[in-house]
Formats: structure tokens, C-alpha cells, sequence
């Protein structure tokens, strides 16, 4: 054995490098595709119109806003996101110094152009997106709508009560009251021992200001957290009361509980994507902790930012909502999405408990076999789906034959607004029926059926879901919207948001979906290219 494997060339060599940087950059490189496509007419529009921000006649010239936003694209693409990871890599990644022609700008000027810039950086995700639409990865056969917590840049620890938060507010403001009576008393006594010819301030020095500032922060932190509390309880509709909680951190963030079941401060990023080639067609960010009413939004925006709907549209129970199912209808957006309360698409049909609501629909006798597979609720008694509607009679049909006739109107509010139920009763029949007991609360007062003014758009959606097309439709949310979610959080690395306050946050939600985006094009980049 020669022993250990030694270095063919010594570090103390001295090495003949490339005379360009050029040269160091394979010709097939993805960021030479970036730097292309940024460059392209396509994206022309944008940075000029960007370019007119600047003002060029003074002061020391500025990063153009290509380089800058480059390089936030392709950092992200790299699980670079801080500006001082970006500053370090223009000094020792050569592609990042390619993209930047050798220039290293500070990370304090990499994170203050994203918050000067942060409505223009925005504009980017619209540009990458027509880019793909031109190139064919965008055909809006199907888009997939989703929702996914990512935690805020708050710990658990900066969530307090709303009492502890009015305690410390006037602990820091009698706090503040004291350093300011002390500092004009201050004032008074050097004023009469050294008159006009004081020979120093005690605001030049910096510290009574840094002090007094400082406690002026955490007074702000505070009074906004409290704002938020109460704008959240003032928002309230329906439903438990909203926790009279908030970070001081990050007031715009909620505890909300993620996938893992933890509740810490976190924001939910929505996100619709296109079936072809998985390009997110719209995104948006929000703190409130359940989907329900984002379907309609997330529609238009894909509308908005790809100049028309899409065909179909598939996603979670959560959004089905009886404004969404109707709104749907009218844009004639085709919808695939389970029940509200179920996780998962419309049973197989084959199943014993379709079969038995097929046969409970059709009005055949039911066997006692067919009786035990129909639906339950958590009472153990068969659920609305086994109850028939006669539209002509205005009547519902129970599984036994026995018709729920017209009882009463009522009204409750929910979440996506006012609910006007018709509510219908079996009355003195349920009482000496046999099956009442898997039927009925109470079979001397019979079984209650409501229906609300969306009903009509439930049942033509669950005989949509209920069919093996529907049920193959809505499984396209695995190759579409959960992927992407997998890329952001694994692939790039995106668990926590570095920003704070829910503007900020939202750019950063934004430039997250623009570099998903911008991947999706250069691993197409031989079909994108030929249409820039």
C-alpha cells in the first residue's frame, strides 16, 4: 500500500486562473440562462419603467435594478435568502459574481432594495409568468388551489395575552412619562447654573435620545400589537372568538397551528398552479389560519394575471364555500372539490356507502346491509346525504319513503356570510318508524333537514365528485399545488420568513413564487427560448 492519496497540486503552486470571468462559466449554465432571460424584451417593459425611480445626476451611481433582482432569484434558487449570504456569495461563488460582473454590493443595499422596490419586485412575477404562457408550460386546462402555514420571523415566546400586553404598556409609558419629567428637570437646573452658555447638551451626546427612542419602539410594538388584537375581534363574524393574543415581534402574524400540529406565529401562503408544467399562476398571503374564502380571490387574480379563467379548478374542502361554489358556476369555472369536513375526494363508488346513497337517492328499499353503510355524523345517525329532494314538490324523501315537508325559514351567520335555510320536518311519521333511532335525535319530534340558498350548487357538485371523472380530476392536486409546496419548503429551504409585518412578508411571499417560476422556465429553457 502507497499510503494516503496526496494532493497532485500543492496549495504554495502558483495557478494560472482564467483571464476571464467569462471563461470560468460553462456555456449551459443556469445562470446565464437568468441573465438571459432578464435581459429579454420580455422583461424590457419592467426596468425601464423601473430605471425612472433613479435619479442619476448625484451621488454615487446606483445598482441597476436587474443585477439586484437577479440576484435575489438566483440566490433564492441557491437556498440563499439573507442579504449577508448574498453579499458573501458575490465574493466567492463564481456564478454569482458572473451574474454580477464582479460587483459586491453591501448587504445592507442588497435588503434595502427589496424594501424600496418591494411593488416593482412584485411586477417580476407577472413577467416570468407570460413568459411561460408564451412557451406553453401555462394552458389553464387545470389549476390547483392550496394553502400551506409558514412560520413568521416571531417566536413563541413574543406571544402574550392581551392583559400582560396592557400591563406593560403602562409599565413603559409610566416608564417613559419619568425619563422625560427627569430629563426637563435636568434641563431646568443646567439652564440656571450655566444659563445661555450651556456647554454641552445631553441630547448630543446620543444617549438620551437612543434611550428615549428605544423605549418608544417597544411602546409601538406594543400599542400595535394590541391594535391587532382588537382589529381581529372587530373582524370577528361567527365562531369561537378569536384568542385575545399577538406577538410583539411581528404583530401581523397569528398563532395558528401548522401541519405538524404546533401553534406559533405563522402566516398562510396561498398559491394557484397550472397542471402543465406546475408554474404558480397566482399567489397571495394572508393571517387568517383556515382557507375558506380565498377560492374566489386566488380565481380572479389567475384571471388577472394570465388574461382569462381557467377551465377547471380543483381544491380542499376548506374552500367550499357556498359564495365560492356560485361564483364558480357563473365565470363557468368547472370545480372540483370534496364536501366541506372531508380531506380527501368523493368515496369510490364502488364502496358499500356509495352504493347505499346511490340506491337512498334512486328511492329503492334499502337492505340492512345498505342501512349500516350509509354516512354517519358523529351522533351515529345517517347524514343529509341519504335524504332525497323532490325539487317539484319541494319536499325531501327520506331513505325509508316518508316525505320532510316545508317547516320554517331561518337565518345564521357564517363565515362566507348570511345563510337563508328553509328547514323541513318529518313530523309524526319518523315517531313509529323503525329506523328512527339511526335516524332521529328524537323520533316523537321527527328528523330536521335544512337547506340553504347554495344547496342547488352542492348537489351538482357532489354528482360531479361522485363520478370516477371528478374523483381523477381532483387527484391532479398531487402533481400540482402539493409539489410546489414540497419544492418551496425542501428544495429551497423555505421555512420561515426573514421580514416582518404582512407587507413586507407578502413581497417576500412574492419573490418566493417568482423564483419557483423562474426554476420551472430553465429546466424548460429549450422550449422558453425560442419565444423570448
Amino acid at each position: 500500500m502507497a499510503g494516503f492519496r496526496r494532493p497532485e497540486v500543492p496549495r504554495e503552486q502558483m495557478v494560472l486562473w482564467s483571464h476571464r470571468l467569462d471563461d470560468a462559466i460553462p456555456a449551459d449554465h443556469p445562470v446565464r440562462q437568468l441573465d438571459y432571460l432578464l435581459r429579454a424584451e420580455a422583461f424590457s417593459g419592467t426596468f425601464r419603467a423601473w430605471e425612472q425611480q433613479y435619479v442619476l445626476l448625484e451621488g454615487k451611481p446606483p445598482y441597476h435594478p436587474r443585477d439586484l433582482a437577479g440576484l435575489y432569484l438566483y440566490g433564492m434558487l441557491n437556498r440563499l435568502r439573507s442579504s449577508r449570504q448574498l453579499e458573501q456569495a458575490s465574493y466567492n461563488r463564481l456564478d454569482m459574481m458572473w451574474l454580477m460582473s464582479g460587483q459586491h454590493p453591501d448587504h445592507a443595499t442588497i435588503a434595502g432594495f427589496v424594501k424600496a422596490h418591494g411593488g416593482r419586485l412584485r411586477g417580476l412575477f407577472r413577467d416570468v409568468l407570460r413568459v411561460g404562457i408564451r412557451a406553453g408550460l401555462v394552458k389553464l386546462d387545470h389549476v390547483a388551489i392550496d394553502g400551506t402555514k409558514i412560520e413568521a420571523d416571531a417566536g413563541r415566546g413574543s406571544v402574550h395575552k392581551e392583559g400582560t400586553l396592557r400591563a406593560e404598556l403602562q409599565k413603559l409609558d409610566e416608564q417613559i412619562s419619568a425619563f422625560q419629567a427627569e430629563w426637563e428637570a435636568n434641563e431646568r437646573r443646567e439652564s440656571a447654573l450655566w444659563g445661555d452658555e450651556v456647554p454641552w447638551k445631553p441630547d448630543e451626546t446620543g444617549t438620551v435620545k437612543q434611550r428615549l427612542a428605544r423605549l418608544t419602539r417597544q411602546q409601538e410594538r406594543l400599542q400595535k400589537a394590541l391594535g391587532e388584537i382588537a382589529r381581529r375581534r372587530e373582524a370577528h363574524k361567527v365562531g369561537p372568538a378569536p384568542k385575545a393574543i399577538a406577538s410583539v415581534t411581528d404583530p401581523d402574524s397569528r398563532v395558528m397551528p401548522d401541519k405538524e400540529g404546533k401553534s406559533k406565529p405563522n402566516y398562510n401562503g396561498q398559491v394557484a398552479v397550472d397542471a402543465t408544467a406546475g408554474m404558480v399562476v397566482a399567489e397571495a398571503l394572508n393571517d387568517q389560519a383556515e382557507d375558506s374564502g380565498q377560492l374566489t380571490p386566488m380565481v380572479e387574480q389567475t384571471k388577472e394575471n394570465c388574461g382569462r379563467l381557467p377551465a377547471e379548478v380543483s381544491a380542499d374542502s376548506q374552500y367550499n364555500t357556498g359564495p365560492d361554489l356560485e361564483a364558480l358556476e357563473k365565470a363557468q369555472v368547472t370545480g372540483y372539490l370534496p364536501d366541506h369536513g372531508e380531506r380527501s375526494e368523493a368515496p369510490d363508488p364502488q364502496t358499500p356507502a356509495a352504493q347505499a346513497l346511490t340506491a337512498a337517492q334512486a328511492g329503492e328499499t334499502l337492505t340492512d346491509e345498505q342501512w349500516s353503510a350509509l354516512p354517519k355524523d358523529g351522533q351515529d345517525r345517517i347524514t343529509k346525504a341519504a335524504f332525497r329532494y323532490d325539487a317539484a314538490a319541494d319536499v325531501y324523501r327520506c331513505p325509508m319513503g316518508h316525505t320532510l315537508g316545508f317547516v320554517r325559514n331561518s337565518q345564521d351567520s357564517k363565515r362566507w356570510g348570511m345563510a337563508v335555510r328553509a328547514q323541513y320536518g318529518g313530523g309524526s311519521a319518523c315517531a313509529g318508524c323503525p329506523r328512527a333511532p339511526m335516524c332521529c335525535r328524537d323520533p316523537a319530534q321527527g328528523r330536521t333537514i335544512s337547506r340553504d340558498q347554495y344547496e342547488e350548487h352542492r348537489q351538482r357538485l357532489r354528482a360531479r365528485m361522485g363520478t370516477e371523472e371528478g374523483r381523477w380530476r381532483y387527484r391532479l392536486r398531487r402533481h400540482t399545488v402539493e409539489p410546489r409546496f414540497g419544492f418551496i419548503k425542501r428544495g429551497l429551504g423555505i421555512r420561515r420568513f426573514l421580514r416582518r409585518g404582512l407587507a413586507s412578508v407578502q413581497v417576500e411571499w412574492t419573490l418566493i413564487c417568482t423564483a419557483v417560476n423562474v426554476g420551472i422556465v430553465l429546466r424548460h429553457w429549450s422550449e422558453v427560448v425560442k419565444v423570448l
